[in-house]
């Protein structure tokens, strides 16, 4: 009898999660997962985030804005980055922003936090990868994609828009 209870509340706790792997928090039809503990460039992000059947962090919503703000806020310590990486890039072509998992427009997407002034290109190298800054209520900034940061990874769930695995084959930055 107690193996039943057991295995039911197991059960029931696994369904409560849905279908996001350990570590990972489900809103709506993604499950999200910050990295406050590892460094990595933008690249290395995005290859982070695949080793994980993941993609960095699409921002397609004010609604889903809210949740990450939530997300990151609560997660962020002492010793974290204050930039967290997320999909966004002008690398292709400067000042054509776009998400790397499609190649989908940002400026055209309807939404965007860009902080006031940004996206800025800042220095010698320029500034071509989207971060949220911690020290700014994670508005979006262009940054060094060198900069060696936190990052976001998501996964599309089954019933959303996208690849449902959150492999980046389509996209264009993808293998």
């Amino acid at each position: 009898m107690n193996r039943i209870c057991v295995g039911l509340l197991f059960m029931s706790i696994v369904s409560v999660r849905g279908d996001c792997p350990n570590g990972y928090v489900r809103h709506d039809d993604s499950c999200y997962k910050f990295f406050s503990s590892v460094l990595a460039t933008w690249a290395e992000s995005l290859t982070y985030c695949e080793l994980f059947e993941s993609k960095l962090a699409v921002i397609e919503t004010e609604r889903e804005q809210t949740f990450i703000e939530g997300l990151l806020s609560r997660e962020w310590h002492t010793g974290a980055s204050d930039g967290v990486w997320v999909d966004g890039t002008d690398l292709l072509i400067e000042g054509e922003w776009v998400w790397a998992d499609d190649g989908t427009p940002i400026n055209t997407q309807g939404y965007n936090k860009w902080f006031p002034g940004e996206p800025n290109s800042l220095g010698r190298r320029g500034e071509d990868c989207m971060d949220l800054l911690h020290h700014e209520k994670y508005n979006w900034n262009d940054n060094s994609c060198e900069r060696k940061q936190n990052f976001l990874c998501e996964i599309e769930t089954e019933g959303s828009s996208g690849m449902g695995g959150g492999n980046a084959n389509n996209g264009i930055i993808g293998k």
